[in-house]
């Protein structure tokens, strides 16, 4: 008489297995995880370039209205964009050339109480006309 071997998987054969598949399953939620924070961070980066530009084009265009120069010093200014609040730091400081002035730019982030930053820093040069 022959005896039918059941074809199926050993209680020791499942357990490895299924320790293999919660591994895998760790690693990839862990992936996920760095990968959306980083989104977040570079979302973040890329807001506040774009608030420093914003800040710098506005510079540049009170410069075609006026032929006074850029006051030298340090600024501080908090606008909205992209539904967040940002602050601005902007210093001002005498070139070489008497028309033309270095302007450094930081960006934070205004997060209830907290700034968080510097996110962006942008140098530039502006003129008197």
């Amino acid at each position: 008489m022959t005896r039918v071997r059941g074809r199926g998987f050993t209680l020791i054969e499942l357990l490895i297995a299924l320790v293999v598949f919660a591994l895998t399953g760790f690693a990839v939620t862990a992936r996920v995880g760095d990968i959306s924070t980083q989104t977040f961070s570079i979302e973040r980066r890329t807001m506040a370039h774009w608030v420093a530009e914003n800040h710098l084009a506005r510079l540049r265009l009170e410069r075609q209205i006026t032929t006074e120069l850029l006051p030298t010093g340090n600024d501080r200014e908090r606008v909205f964009m992209g539904g967040r609040e940002w602050r601005i730091d902007r210093e001002v400081a005498d070139t070489a050339h008497p028309w033309l002035r270095r302007v450094e730019i930081e960006v934070y982030e205004v997060s209830g109480n907290d700034e968080i930053g510097p996110l962006d820093h942008v140098t530039a040069f502006v003129g008197r006309y």
